[in-house]
């Protein structure tokens, strides 16, 4: 049986990865304050209908019903659900608050690489604030992730704009009527994808003039030497920080989400992957277009799991995960031994050892042994018929082939011995 296309099966060393991953997000938001929160998988299809990409929405969503006929959707990202969590309970949370959370997420789209139909996401959102150091903030902590993984300025570039300020300069000095300015955002968040000549023939559809579509087209792939106020002092907040190294301004940036109200950035691989690894954006008027009585501004990003290890593999920095093995594998000698090493056992998980205990009481020492091998356990503890009557325990370190008696009384010393990686 084949398992459903676009998703993932993770066997214990890959899942072990993605633990690593996770962590490594996790606690780069703890350091910069950030708690944790989760929603549910599954929502009520308003919720997002006009609050997040008409195109996922509208094409890329896994939808269900439940029993009274009510439209669902396994959710396709966060901040829609996060905007209703803050609504609810708006007058109870101090503000500005620093949220995280890492979990599944569905999108009905082509698999390819670094995207699929399920995959783990990181969000960090901080809301309550609409200065733009809460932007830089948020962009900082991508940046220190980055750096966590070993991810430098030369292999990652976060690409800063402004969508206020470009859409007042593509309805100002450039003349796109109000009623033009969403498709031609849309198409400017496809030119990395379509190239400057195609986007200008969208454009043209859309109603602009040829010399007018080619004028837009210019203005937002001509570097940006001044940055416009807000920018600016999000670029002097992150070189406080040293994290400006990572960040380049970019009139092309406008992410395909409608609840976008100025900055948006995105990370943007510079190796052979080249594509956006993550991105996010600010969003001030959210939690009112989901129910609140009040506008709670916002800014947030969100880091999938599947571009990151894309990128992290083709530069082989992806993360150490921890052992998935247990530490250690107590034999069973023969049935009349049984209860000793399962009592022992016992009594090293007590104290914090990770231990596996045979099963077959009449299976061979040798094949236990070997058994213990394969699942990655650094040692093997045998009592057999002198050690259960000298009271001892005979621990053999797999790895180093060295084995030694210790006093199975002793076991916080067994247990400390168990425990080292030494």
């Amino acid at each position: 049986m084949e398992r459903v296309k676009g998703t993932q099966d993770f066997y214990p060393q890959e899942w072990a990865l993605q633990i690593a991953l996770r962590e490594a997000m996790l606690a780069t938001g703890r350091a910069y304050g950030y708690q944790e929160y989760e929603g549910p998988t599954v929502e009520y299809l308003d919720l997002y209908l006009g609050k997040s990409s008409e195109e996922i929405v509208t094409q890329q969503t896994f939808r269900i019903q439940d029993r009274d006929g009510k439209a669902l959707l396994l959710r396709p990202e966060l901040t829609p659900t996060l905007a209703r969590m803050i609504a609810a309970r708006e007058q109870e949370i101090p503000l500005p608050a620093r949220w995280q959370s890492w979990g599944q997420f569905y999108r009905y789209e082509r698999p390819q690489r670094g995207r699929g139909r399920s995959f783990f996401q990181w969000n960090v959102d901080l809301l309550g604030s609409d200065s733009p150091i809460s932007d830089a903030e948020v962009i900082q902590v991508a940046c220190a992730l980055c750096a966590a993984l070993g991810l430098e300025a030369a292999d990652v570039q976060i690409r800063l704009n402004d969508r206020a300020a470009l859409e007042a300069a593509l309805t100002g000095e450039l003349g796109v009527a109000p009623t033009q300015i969403r498709g031609v955002l849309q198409v400017i968040d496809r030119i990395e994808k379509v190239g400057p000549e195609r986007a200008a023939g969208q454009m043209e559809e859309l109603g602009l003039g040829e010399g007018q579509a080619q004028a837009v087209v210019g203005y937002v792939q001509e570097p940006v030497t001044e940055p416009m106020s807000r920018l600016a002092a999000i670029v002097d907040q992150l070189q406080v920080s040293g994290h400006d190294r990572y960040v380049l301004l970019d009139r092309s940036i406008v992410r395909g989400f409608d609840y976008y109200t100025s900055t948006v950035f995105e990370a943007w691989a510079t190796g052979d992957l080249r594509r956006a690894i993550f991105g996010g954006g600010r969003y001030d008027n959210l939690t009112q277009n989901v129910g609140g009585k009040q506008q709670v501004p916002g800014v947030g990003m969100a880091v999938g799991d599947m571009a990151l290890m894309e990128l992290l593999s083709e530069l082989d920095r992806v993360p150490d995960p921890e052992e998935v093995g247990p530490a250690v594998l107590v034999t069973i000698f023969g049935p009349e031994l049984q209860e000793a090493s399962a009592r022992i056992a016992d009594c090293l998980r007590k104290r914090g050892v990770t231990v596996a205990l045979s099963l077959d009481p009449e299976q061979r020492l040798e094949r236990q042994l070997r058994h213990a091998d394969r699942i990655g356990a650094r040692f093997a503890l045998l009592i057999g018929p002198d050690e259960a009557a000298a009271g001892t325990v005979l621990l053999k370190d797999l790895s180093r082939r060295q084995q030694e008696h210790l006093e199975a009384a002793d076991l916080n010393v067994l247990a400390a011995r168990l425990q080292s990686s030494d």
